[in-house]
């Protein structure tokens, strides 16, 4: 992370999900970016990052010793290479969105219904797991004849799934 929008991008992520400000130029001091002054940061600027990162406080961060971090998904989930060909699943996230998509094989899926969503009707994607209340990344996307991009569903709440009946 040394591009001027990832400091952009993490200082607003921050801000949006911690309602905390650190800016664009203190995270360039913290990751000693050239052309700026390496400082000591403040303890309450370590404190949000930590937080933003799933700590207590920058303390809980310094004394993790890495075996949390890692573990076995606990919640509903689904992997694409458990879906058959022509399975199809529907998955909803706030506000009142919704769609329905078809497995094609290989982690690739077809969109097939879409409520209140910028995905249509035709566009194709690949995922490799579908996890209960977790963001849904969709990479390589096919949209109206563009990309291939990448797309977040649910990004703020997570979403939520349904394997359809054959």
């Amino acid at each position: 992370m040394e591009e001027p929008q990832d400091f952009v991008w993490l200082s607003n992520q921050i801000w949006e999900v911690m309602h905390e400000v650190i800016s664009v130029n203190t995270l360039k001091r913290l990751w000693k970016v050239q052309g700026y002054e390496s400082v000591t940061p403040r303890r309450t600027t370590l404190d949000v990052l930590a937080k933003y990162a799933g700590y207590a406080d920058f303390a809980t961060f310094c004394n993790d010793k890495g075996d949390q971090n890692s573990h076995t998904v606990l919640t509903r989930h689904v992997s694409s290479r458990n879906l058959k060909k022509g399975q199809k699943v529907r998955l909803t996230w706030a506000p009142n969105r919704s769609c329905v998509i078809i497995c094609t094989g290989d982690c690739r899926f077809e969109v097939r219904e879409t409520e209140m969503t910028r995905l249509t009707v035709g566009d194709t994607f690949e995922c490799s797991v579908i996890i209960e209340g977790e963001p849904l990344y969709l990479n390589n996307l096919l949209h109206n004849g563009e990309g291939p991009m990448l797309y977040v569903v649910g990004k703020k709440r997570g979403i939520h799934f349904e394997v359809m009946e054959e």
